[in-house]
């Protein structure tokens, strides 16, 4: 088990990231299970924790009761640096044990750009890159996600990939593993990957070599075992209401991506843009029922408290029940001020009434993907929206009071013109003029965001070169000097990563050196534009002798062998290459989910069906605006009227678990454990309604404490011993409710009270106490004894002394020097007892390092008596 000391995380930024003990994180004994599985997503824990499919698999594995599943993200740079100066391997969040110790580490490759971190993550575990290089007593590297569809250029740092949607195929390879452990690992390593051979959805590159014509072209495969298939078709759930999914989604205790509960309505697509690989990879669509969504909503918003809830599809507004949905969550949940979203809204099925029901709680902007700027593209593309489609979306929403609308657009199509480019800016122009037209003023704010097309596999596109960097950048400039409107904001994606990541996307197994060598020489969080290296990715292509261009600006010949043809979704060639056509003739090609069958093939290939519950299309009336919705009232004496609340005082802590949770998420964690225990909160008056709960003074990050004090109110009476259990139930270890007292008549507020605090510090000393005491006397007798406050702001002085209520003890003990200050709490400030601390070491010689202090608040008070006690 790794132990991570006090100075490392008091170093780092978000130390959150690296403790582990979320609300619903599952902890198993290791000793009572035979299989376990880390689960990994190659960037940082905010954006690793807001994917959904990585929290799936984490619970569907987790059910299983001899199986351990943990989880672990990429340590962001100033931890890494921490952990290799100090040889620290990665570790897993829930039991902090080395991902070398697992039996099975799984990457999920959400796109390209995060190809050098896996490599930096499997480095730091101290597990070797190449999987040739792996022995028997380490754990088996797997592939999944998205990227799935091509993974040549990374076949050999992997020992196998699961092709498509794990939720089965993942349990039925960690029972083969514990099988396989428990008859003694006969084979080795070979061994177990030849188990894998017979499981439908599983590749294994070292069962296949490439073969290279003279020419440089790939030709083809060649499999090295005779039960090694020449296809490997993705894993498909068939029956959605039947599938696994999230019932318990672990909360984390900061900020992440995607800080809400997602409800996967359906999965696929079949709107068929030309572009999109994820239209194609996620098919059938296969919906859920009503009442299977509104049984998940209900478990989710209970067993997490969030408060916010993405309804979540790669097309949502097409679920063919969602306004009966959306009108019986918004009952449901009208009491709990619950708020809903749809990601992704498509032009044309966009109603204005379905954005008001929707936003009701909270009110957003809209965002709109036309993704080309002229019809002509639109059609080429396949998108099947028109601008008649954009101007009456935006046209009824500017009408109900919008006033932000974002357009995203993406930039180097096939076939794309100038003309295209600058349709780009003429319809946002026209967006900005409709809503001056509508409210005869101006203000709107029109945001366009344009991305870099990326040719992907199994796409009809998957053929076209590439536009080189110049010539993206060129295009990028047109667009900017064609947009002359203010209210216009223009954003755009870097060229040059859009270039790698085209490369990366359509190679072959040859790029795997250029990756190792990029990563060797410092490439990683490639998706993050500050960290992102051109340089050394450019030096790697020329290190290795290999040619960029020949991968991403080469349109491919349509009979030539395709690397990524080894793992399929289940689409026909013969599909994409009628597509291919239909797109340069600019013809639109049906939807097939409720209209006859287009031919993809994916459905006979893997035997799966679309499961639609729409009897018929039900075309939406974009003409429709009807007035925003009531907001539900919480309080029933009704509007205008005084509220009659309930106000209670609790004495809490904040134990060593959420020692490096910050003030901000401490105080969330409460709000969503109020939500899971059900009580009637009171909320703020006004638009974006907050819950009636206050703290008193914050701690530092890194400060624990024995008694902190909240306030809270409820709208209808409840007495003090529910209150009390309700609340007690829902709280995570470190946070402790202590007592719990009701208050009666006014009082100020908690942080105008407190005018003292009690703190307890242990620092690592290896001097005397005689010098100690000598140091801290020194202290207490100084008239003044000032100390130079730095903030990211400013710079300012602080006289320390005028705080000590009592002067600083001490004394020596087994764990340190144990100090105990009594700060004077001020309404114009006060001072940090690290603050004086330091102030000792630097000023009178005190020999301890200060940020390796363990400090405790051990009391709050307002003129000597606890705060609970006031009331």
């Amino acid at each position: 088990m790794v132990r991570l000391d006090h100075e490392v995380l008091q170093n780092v930024l978000k130390p959150s990231r690296y403790t582990g003990g979320e609300w619903n994180a599952v902890k198993k004994d290791w000793d009572k299970v035979d299989c376990t599985f880390a689960l990994a997503l190659p960037d940082v824990y905010e954006v690793g924790m807001s994917n959904l499919g990585l929290a799936i698999l984490y619970e569907v594995l987790n059910r299983q009761p001899n199986i351990a599943a943990e989880r672990v993200y990429a340590p962001w740079t100033d931890m890494e640096q921490e952990m290799r100066a100090r040889n620290i391997p990665l570790f897993s969040l829930e039991t902090h044990t080395e991902l070398a110790a697992f039996d099975l580490f799984g990457f999920s490759l959400q796109y390209e750009m995060i190809y050098s971190n896996v490599l930096n993550m499997l480095d730091l575990a101290q597990i070797p890159i190449w999987a040739k290089d792996r022995t028997l007593d380490m754990p088996f590297i797997v592939g999944g996600g998205p990227c799935v569809y091509n993974v040549e250029p990374i076949a050999d740092f992997f020992d196998f990939f699961i092709v498509g949607e794990g939720e089965e195929v993942i349990v039925e390879v960690s029972q083969a593993m514990a099988a396989w452990k428990k008859a003694g690992r006969p084979g080795g390593r070979r061994g177990f990957l030849e188990r894998l051979l017979t499981m439908d959805g599983i590749y294994v590159p070292s069962f296949y070599e490439p073969v290279y014509a003279a020419s440089g072209d790939y030709e083809r495969l060649t499999p090295l075992d005779e039960k090694a298939k020449a296809i490997i078709y993705k894993r498909v759930c068939r029956d959605m209401d039947e599938a696994m999914s999230v019932e318990n989604p672990i909360v984390p205790y900061m900020d992440i991506v995607h800080n809400r509960i997602m409800l996967e309505l359906f999965r696929g697509c079949s709107r068929g843009c030309r572009f999109c690989q994820a239209g194609i990879c996620y098919r059938p669509a296969r919906e859920r029922t009503e009442a299977k969504l509104k049984k998940m909503a209900r478990g989710l918003v209970d067993k997490s408290g969030y408060d916010e809830m993405s309804l979540t599809s790669l097309s949502s507004a097409d679920y063919s029940c969602l306004g009966g949905l959306v009108d019986d969550l918004m009952e449901d949940f009208k009491d709990e001020k619950v708020s809903f979203s749809l990601p992704s809204l498509r032009i044309d099925s966009f109603s204005i009434d379905l954005a008001h029901k929707m936003q009701q709680v909270r009110k957003s902007g809209l965002t709109f993907a036309p993704e080309a700027g002229t019809q002509r593209l639109r059609d080429v593309i396949n998108k099947g929206v028109t601008e008649e489609n954009l101007m009456n979306a935006c046209g009824s929403a500017f009408r109900q009071g919008w006033k932000q609308v974002k357009l995203y657009f993406m930039m180097g199509l096939p076939t794309e013109t100038d003309e295209d480019i600058i349709g780009i800016a003429k319809l946002a122009k026209k967006v900005v003029d409709l809503y001056t037209e509508i409210k005869g003023r101006r203000g709107v704010k029109v945001t366009i965001s344009v991305s870099c097309f990326v040719p992907k596999p199994y796409t009809p596109f998957q053929w076209f070169g590439q536009l080189p960097i110049a010539e993206f950048e060129r295009r990028q400039q047109l667009l900017k000097e064609n947009i002359t409107d203010r209210a216009i904001t223009f954003n755009y994606h870097d060229a040059r990563l859009s270039i790698i990541e085209g490369v990366l996307a359509r190679g072959d197994r040859r790029l795997s050196k250029v990756i190792y060598q990029a990563w060797q020489d410092g490439a990683k969080f490639d998706g993050w534009s500050d960290l992102y290296k051109h340089d050394t990715w450019l030096a790697a292509f020329d290190k290795c002798g290999v040619d960029m261009s020949y991968y991403n600006e080469r349109t491919r010949d349509f009979n030539e062998a395709l690397p990524w043809d080894i793992t399929s979704p289940g689409v026909n060639k013969d599909f994409l290459l009628r597509e291919w056509q239909q797109a340069m003739e600019g013809a639109l090609t049906i939807d097939c989910r409720r209209s006859k069958c287009t031919g993809c093939g994916i459905c006979p290939n893997l035997g799966v069906h679309v499961i639609d519950y729409a009897k018929e299309a039900k075309p939406v009336d974009l003409s429709t605006e009807t007035a925003a919705p009531k907001q539900p009232e919480t309080d029933p004496k009704g509007p205008g009227k005084p509220r009659t609340l309930y106000k209670f005082r609790a004495e809490i802590t904040k134990g060593d678990e959420l020692r490096y949770v910050s003030h901000l998420d401490y105080a969330n964690l409460f709000l969503r454990a109020f939500d899971r225990a059900k009580l009637p909160m009171a909320y703020s008056e006004g638009f974006n309604p907050h819950m009636k709960v206050s703290f008193a003074s914050a701690l530092s990050l890194g400060v624990t404490s024995e008694a902190e004090y909240m306030d809270f109110e409820l709208v209808k009476p409840v007495c003090q011993p529910e209150v009390f259990d309700r609340l007690k139930a829902q709280l995570p270890p470190g946070a402790e409710l202590r007592e719990l007292r009701e208050v009666h008549g006014k009082q100020p507020a908690l942080m105008a009270q407190a005018d003292e605090a009690r703190y307890t510090l242990t620092v690592p000393y290896t001097g005397s106490e005689a010098e100690a005491q000598k140091a801290i006397k020194a202290y207490n007798d100084a008239a003044e004894v000032i100390w130079q406050r730095v903030t990211p702001k400013k710079k300012r002085e602080i006289e320390t002394k005028q705080y000590m209520k009592q002067p600083v003890t001490a004394e020596l003990t087994a764990a340190g020097l144990r100090l105990v200050m009594d700060i004077i709490i001020t309404q114009s400030g006060s001072v940090k007892p690290v603050e004086i601390l330091t102030a000792i070491q630097q000023q009178f010689g005190l020999a301890v390092d200060a940020s390796q202090a363990l400090i405790t608040r051990n009391g709050l008070f307002a003129h000597g008596k606890r705060l609970i006690e006031l009331v």
